[in-house]
This record gives C-alpha cells, sequence and structure tokens, in this order.
C-alpha cells in the first residue's frame, strides 16, 4: 500500500492544483469555466460511493478486511476522485 501511496500522493497533489486553480480563478467564473467544473464534478462523484460499495461487498461477501486495509482503501477512493477531478478539468481546459 506504501507504493500506491508514493505513486498517487504526487498525482492528487498536482491535480488537486490544477483543480484549485481552476476553480478559483477567472477561467472558472466564465460560463465555459462553469460547464467544465460541473463535467469534471458529475464525472468524480460517482467514484466513492461505488469505491466503498465495491469494498463493502468485499468485506462482507468474499473476505475481511482489516481496520488498516479499509482505512487504506478508503484513502485511496478519496485521492482517485480528485485525480480524475483534475484530470478531467486539465482536459476539457486545453481542449478547444
Amino acid at each position: 500500500m506504501i507504493v500506491i501511496g508514493l505513486i498517487l500522493v504526487p498525482i492528487f497533489l498536482i491535480c488537486l492544483y490544477i483543480s484549485l486553480k481552476f476553480i478559483w480563478g477567472a477561467e472558472g467564473k466564465t460560463e465555459r469555466g462553469k460547464q467544465i467544473i460541473n463535467v469534471s464534478y458529475v464525472s468524480s462523484a460517482p467514484i466513492f460511493p461505488i469505491g466503498w460499495l465495491l469494498i463493502e461487498s468485499y468485506h462482507t461477501y468474499i473476505n475481511t478486511l482489516t481496520f488498516d486495509t479499509y482505512r487504506d482503501s478508503i484513502w485511496v477512493l478519496i485521492l482517485l476522485t480528485f485525480i480524475v477531478q483534475g484530470l478531467v478539468i486539465f482536459i476539457l481546459k486545453n481542449r478547444q
């Protein structure tokens, strides 16, 4: 899990910077910017609940997860949610 964290955390920080800079910047205040933000929310919002459902299903029906594994899995879901949001904003912002 440490290797996954070492890979995902830098990508998460970059994508978080992209998201916050766009959302709080002047570009995010325009009509096109608001559409990009909405698409990024729609794309990233289902990741956490669907992932949580899969983790809970695995825990209930296949194999019991330890608390550490469960906690790490939730952190990975949070990181993936923000990574997808940042990537969607980056891709749509640069598409013209």
